[in-house]
């Protein structure tokens, strides 16, 4: 028989192990720019609040004109920057920085460019998506993926794997132009999971939906939102996991902005810090559509023309960096490393962990505090490694992998 004193006993020892865990773990916000910075907190919740900041951008060159006068995607590949216009052309365009000026051009045959706003590029593929939905009223979209080689052709005859979908909640397919909340010009892709961030016409705020990066018909399943009061025309990821996202608000004077999404637990982008910056208005700046990472933390943002009574802004490529935003102790931390399909589960862990990397043959593991302190280290398999470190306490820490022919891959993983 269960007696009161044992049950009373059970509860205060539950109590106890419960705020003993809490005190250790400290959850709260960890960046110290935060309005609300807890300088004792060890696990960023995503609670940090900041000031209103501007974030400064520098001209580079205006854009080749009228070509790239509606240019919609930005991206890196083959040692070149790219750009594509978002209806008319089904070709890419490698761009000059420097002049602003297109050195070459891509066609790419069998293919409609119905509505192109977005392009990304990974180690292997590119992807196009034309993905605009002005209207909410397209069960046509699609994201096409070529091989990286069509970059090095001029005219592409080959027909490329579709990646196919539909939003998760959307029922109504009526025309609404310029009044949806399905339309859609960004996303990025994290470890072969394709994000897509909705322009929501309505709300202003922005839908994160998810999809498989292969080819095939898929719905893309809703997540959750983010109020980005305004509308998202671009996205970027960098080797660090910091999302920008990129939009306007198309109430004149239209100011511009900038969305900086980072420290998130797995690929839930929105549950990590969450800045904003302004950046001008589109009477000075252009409609900005697109953006992307060079290195690190700086990158390029790009505009179409804007044109609005006496306002004529030509496409332009402006520069940005976010170094002086990124003080968090693991910044620079995952330079110069490769972490693409590098996964870490379960997160967050109680001590044991399986780690797997696209990598082969005999890996040094090591697992770090955020003081840089190495408090585990162990050799095993580099494509996958079952991770025990019991003893340790509850907080975020790093793990780093190192092979024998010199790659590297670092991640984060939470102890709870």
């Amino acid at each position: 028989m269960v007696t009161n004193r044992f049950r009373f006993l059970l509860v205060a020892t539950v109590l106890s192990t419960f705020v003993s865990f809490s005190a250790m773990a400290q959850f709260g916000c960890t960046d110290s720019q935060a309005l609300n910075y807890d300088p004792s907190a060890v696990v960023n919740d995503g609670s940090c609040t900041y000031p209103a900041t501007t974030l400064s951008t520098t001209l580079l060159t205006p854009l080749q004109t009228p070509l790239l006068d509606e240019n919609s995607g930005l991206f890196h590949a083959g040692g070149e920057w790219w750009s594509h216009v978002d209806d008319t052309f089904e070709s890419l365009y490698s761009i000059d920085t420097v002049t602003g000026n297109v050195t070459r051009t891509t066609n790419l045959s069998g293919i409609t460019n119905w509505d192109w706003e977005e392009a990304q590029a990974d180690s292997n593929y590119i992807y196009i998506g034309d993905i605009g939905n002005n209207a909410g009223a397209r069960t046509d979209l699609a994201i096409y993926r070529y091989p990286l080689s069509v970059l090095d052709s001029g005219v592409v005859a080959l027909f490329p794997d579709t990646i196919r979908w539909t939003f998760s909640d959307q029922t109504d397919f009526s025309p609404a132009l310029n009044n949806t909340r399905f339309d859609c010009e960004a996303f990025v892709i994290i470890n072969d999971t394709i994000h897509l961030f909705s322009k929501d016409w309505v709300l202003k705020n922005t839908r994160r939906y998810t999809l498989p990066a292969v080819p095939g018909n898929h719905v893309a399943l809703l997540q959750d939102s983010l109020p980005a009061n305004g509308l998202i025309t671009g996205a970027s990821v960098n080797s660090d996991g910091v999302v920008v996202l990129l939009g306007y608000d198309n109430q004149i004077p239209a100011p511009c902005f900038l969305w900086m999404l980072y420290d998130y637990p797995e690929s839930d982008v929105f549950d990590g810090n969450k800045r904003r910056f302004s950046l001008g208005t589109a009477l000075t700046l252009g409609q900005t559509e697109a953006i992307s990472f060079r290195e690190g933390n700086y990158g390029y943002i790009s505009n179409e023309r804007f044109q609005q009574s006496i306002f004529n802004v030509a496409p332009q490529l402006r520069s940005f960096s976010l170094d002086n935003y990124l003080t968090s102790s693991t910044a620079g931390l995952f330079e110069n490393t490769d972490n693409t399909a590098t996964f870490i589960y379960p997160q967050p862990s109680q001590g044991e962990f399986t780690i797997t990397t696209p990598f082969s043959g005999i890996a040094e593991y090591r697992l770090m505090d955020l003081g840089g302190r190495v408090v585990y280290t162990s050799v095993g398999q580099a494509d996958r490694f079952h991770c025990m470190a019991e003893s340790l306490v509850p907080g975020l820490y790093i793990v780093e992998i190192s092979c024998q022919d010199g790659r590297k891959a670092r991640s984060r993983v939470i102890f709870r």
